[in-house]
């Protein structure tokens, strides 16, 4: 199945500690889990508002704990987050 995952980062909170970056570097390379498209989403003016990651995993519950290891959201930079199931149409 195929999951979106949608994270709005908290305003104003544009910097990233060195450690998460690398825990994130780590996060989207493990092999189990295959992650077809990730990059940021931005506002009107060109800022990082937050991401948004296409990938591919057996059902909701593996989707969802996957989700839930994230070093983002465990640091507390999200003050949001969706995950949708996704259906490609074209």
């Amino acid at each position: 199945m195929l999951f979106a995952w949608m994270g709005f980062l908290n305003p104003n909170d544009d910097t990233v500690p060195q450690s998460v970056q690398r825990q994130t570097s780590d996060f989207l390379a493990q092999p189990f889990i295959d992650i077809r498209y990730v990059g940021p989403l931005r506002d009107a003016e060109g800022r990082r508002a937050g991401m948004m990651m296409i990938f591919e995993i057996e059902d909701r519950a593996k989707a969802e704990a996957f989700v839930e290891t994230s070093p983002y959201l465990t640091a507390g930079l999200y003050r949001d987050h969706q995950l949708y199931e996704y259906q490609s149409e074209v």
